[in-house]
């Protein structure tokens, strides 16, 4: 479904078809709002809807890299020698605190492990040498701006983004939402039976793929 289609099933739930109450401006809030809501949902089942991989070269002068504009969540973080050939080997680095910056050097030297900082990452140790750095992630899901754009979602949860977005119509206007509960809670089933569904082929265990070949080199 489109923007278009999806205000219409909105309206069609909220008891308001020719949007009198509810004008469509409000009824697009509703559903960008929940089309951001379902993304979480899809994040919490662990399939990696929206994973890119971007990449950068350190800079031996600076420890701090900005995040991507589109950035919701980070999976991994990996320092890769000899990218793009055969010999190429990855140094995946863990999360680490603040307080746990003790444990580690503060002179220039390969970088093991990573904080976030607002809208930045902190390599630590700070990088000795220029090198590859790749980030997985998750990006956040741009709004719908015109009746033509399609959200950016699996078809099959299209409909859950209209009953999340009617529940916050029904909410605001103090009518009861429970009818749109059997409806939702189907599709948050689905999502739990997709997530146990998928890959159960084999132990439960990461496989690395060439996943970033596709994006771009910057961020």
């Amino acid at each position: 479904m489109n923007l278009g289609e999806l205000q219409n099933l909105t309206a069609s739930l909220l008891d308001d078809l020719k949007f009198g109450y509810f004008t469509k401006p409000q009824v697009t809030v509703f559903l960008n709002n929940a089309q951001r809501t379902v993304q979480k949902m899809l994040l919490q089942a662990g399939q990696n809807f929206y994973v890119k991989c971007v990449s950068t070269m350190t800079d031996p002068s600076s420890c701090s890299y900005a995040l991507p504009l589109d950035f919701l969540k980070l999976h991994r973080l990996e320092i890769v020698l000899n990218p793009g050939t055969r010999t190429e080997t990855r140094f995946p680095l863990p999360q680490i605190t603040l307080n746990q910056m003790d444990l580690l050097t503060y002179s220039p030297a390969q970088p093991t492990n990573y904080y976030f900082k607002k809208n930045r990452l902190v390599l630590a140790p700070p990088p000795q040498t220029p090198q590859t750095m790749r980030l997985f992630y998750s990006y956040l899901v741009g709004d719908m701006l015109t009746e033509v754009s399609v959200p950016d979602v699996p078809e099959t949860y299209h409909e859950l983004i209209a009953i999340l977005a009617a529940e916050d119509g029904l909410i605001k206007d103090d009518r009861d939402a429970s009818k749109l509960l059997n409806k939702k809670q189907f599709y948050e089933d689905m999502l739990k039976r997709d997530a146990q569904a998928r890959g159960e082929d084999r132990p439960r265990s990461v496989n690395e793929t060439d996943l970033y070949e596709s994006y771009g080199i910057l961020f």
